[in-house]
């Protein structure tokens, strides 16, 4: 085999044991004597690790790391999925689990921001009915946990929920302020009069509201219909207010609609922050989503391998089950054959008359090759006292 071709497989291999090693700050180590402190200790817990330092050496499993740490492939998945694509491509049936997870989560909280919505509406007629929203919303967010915690898939992706809140809320407020900045421009008067003095008199709903019935020119000019794009603006706020978990693709949707909505307001600031931060946020979603694919991948060969020897272990069950109800068999035609014997000897009843008694058929029979047997028996006895 081409050597460049063993080292490239002895790279990856490592790689993936040492992956969970040299993460986060560990993941900039450059000098040896870290990198071997690191190996070190980790090697008493991991016996990949232990195995491949007696099949390569402590010296080569080093060198193959700092080589590694310094191509950056511990720091980027990006870069790891280049060099090692194997670990990081999805399988067809994974990727068309995750497009069905991702569209099934993502409906389940379109659900949840149109009970939102609609309470909000009839919250304004005067019908309002917190406590079944606040089931509704329960609901749903037990559906999105549940979901996660009884499959083995490890999507659709999400943030951890203090992340995405604080996510949602700065978002919120950026928006509330370009809104509050245009309306001053724009609007002076409707703002007077609504007593909107500072950014945070009156929330983003509100002005999603205003704007869509005062059908300003100025906003026509947006990558999507304004009443569309207005409506996943009120939903930015309910989603912040309410607290509703959101996948990665409903949030960059959001970014992407915050984005060309601050843009449209005509504020370049706000929308090149938005912009900067969707592109952070993209980031860690691809980021994410490789290290979920990479440990997806992992599992699905743990499971592939722990079915075998299931099915294994399964065969070898059968195999004693059927030994079993073979010696079973055997002990049962034993003990039918010694109960037909003793039936034989009993005979058959006849019916007499004259009030004698009944008699079996063959008793006498049956009693004369008992005694045979004994006399043999004795005749055995006898024998061995000779």
């Amino acid at each position: 085999m081409d050597s460049a071709v063993v080292n490239q497989s002895n790279d990856q291999a490592i790689y993936q044991a040492t992956k969970d090693l040299f993460v986060g700050p560990k993941a900039k180590f450059r000098k040896p004597g870290p990198v071997r402190n690191s190996i070190k200790s980790y090697s008493k817990k991991n016996t990949l690790i232990r195995q491949y330092m007696t099949q390569y050496g402590a010296e080569a499993i080093h060198q193959t790391v700092l080589k590694l740490l310094s191509d950056g492939v511990y720091e980027s998945t990006s870069i790891a999925a280049h060099r090692f694509p194997d670990l990081f491509e999805p399988s067809v049936a994974q990727t068309a689990a995750r497009v069905m997870q991702e569209a099934e989560a993502t409906r389940s909280e379109e659900v949840a921001l149109e009970n939102i919505n609609q309470t909000e509406w009839s919250g304004g007629q005067g019908v309002l009915d917190w406590g079944e929203v606040t089931t509704s919303l329960h609901d749903t967010e037990n559906t999105i946990i549940g979901s996660q915690v009884n499959s083995s898939s490890l999507f659709p992706v999400y943030l951890p929920f203090p992340k995405e809140h604080l996510l949602m809320e700065k978002l919120q407020k950026t928006l509330e302020l370009a809104c509050y900045e245009f309306g001053a421009r724009a609007l002076p008067d409707i703002m007077r009069r609504r007593g909107w003095d500072c950014p945070e008199s009156t929330e983003l709903s509100k002005w999603t509201e205003l704007l869509k019935h005062e059908g300003l020119v100025e906003l026509e000019s947006t990558h999507k219909p304004l009443k569309e794009l207005l409506h996943s603006i009120a939903n930015i706020r309910h989603t912040a207010v309410h607290r509703l978990r959101t996948n990665s693709v409903g949030l960059e949707r959001f970014l992407t609609d915050a984005e060309d909505f601050a843009g449209a307001l005509g504020n370049a600031v706000y929308a090149n922050a938005i912009s900067q931060l969707r592109s952070n946020a993209e980031s860690a979603f691809a980021e994410l989503t490789k290290n979920k694919q990479f440990l997806q991948l992992r599992l699905e060969k743990t499971q592939a391998a722990i079915a075998k020897q299931r099915a294994e272990l399964d065969r070898r069950e059968q195999e004693a089950i059927d030994r079993v109800r073979e010696e079973d068999e055997k002990y049962r035609m034993l003990a039918g054959e010694s109960l037909e014997k003793a039936l034989e000897l009993m005979g058959d009843f006849k019916a007499t008359t004259n009030g004698e008694s009944a008699v079996l058929d063959g008793v006498d029979n049956g009693i004369k090759g008992i005694m045979d047997d004994k006399d043999d028996d004795m005749d055995e006895f006898t024998d061995c006292d000779e």
